[in-house]
């Protein structure tokens, strides 16, 4: 897991190329303006514009995703994101759908921690990490607009 902010003049420090590539092409888009739906940036890389609501915890299912990065970003309001750092018991999950790349859970995950997310913090999930996007923040329900950018593992 990486994260950052593209306010930051060093965001790009650590980070692998193709992931820096990504978020040098995110920072020269009109963020604000984009349209909900999905959007290639490239023949492998593409990104999804969303504008969901937060939730309590419980009421999310944790994500991870197996031959997918994703790059998530936040363009307006305030989400948590919970995440695991330890490897995921997968027979907690739900059956893996390979089409879409994700395998969900209704259950705890452990080591769970919190990032706050504010506009322009992006994470970057590696594949197996579990993480729970669009939580409230003090238990308040705001309306988020983000985009997820997903690249393919075989590009790191």
């Amino acid at each position: 897991m990486f994260t950052g902010s593209l306010t930051n003049a060093d965001y790009a420090r650590g980070l692998p190329k193709v992931i820096v590539d990504v978020c040098e092409h995110l920072k020269t888009l009109d963020l604000a303006s984009l349209e909900n739906g999905r959007h290639d940036l490239t023949a492998d890389i593409y990104m999804n514009v969303m504008s969901p609501e937060t939730g309590a915890s419980e009421s999310k299912k944790a994500e991870l995703h197996h031959d997918y990065i994703d790059v998530q970003l936040l363009i307006e309001g305030t989400e948590n994101i919970e995440y695991g750092i330890a490897s995921p018991d997968l027979s907690q999950y739900e059956p893996y759908n390979a089409e879409d790349d994700y395998q969900v859970t209704a259950s705890e995950f452990a080591d769970k921690n919190t990032i706050l997310m504010r506009p322009n913090m992006f994470v970057v999930f590696l594949p197996y990490e579990p993480h729970k996007p669009c939580v409230n923040v003090d238990g308040k329900v705001a309306k988020l607009k983000k985009l997820v950018v997903k690249v393919p593992v075989k590009l790191l």
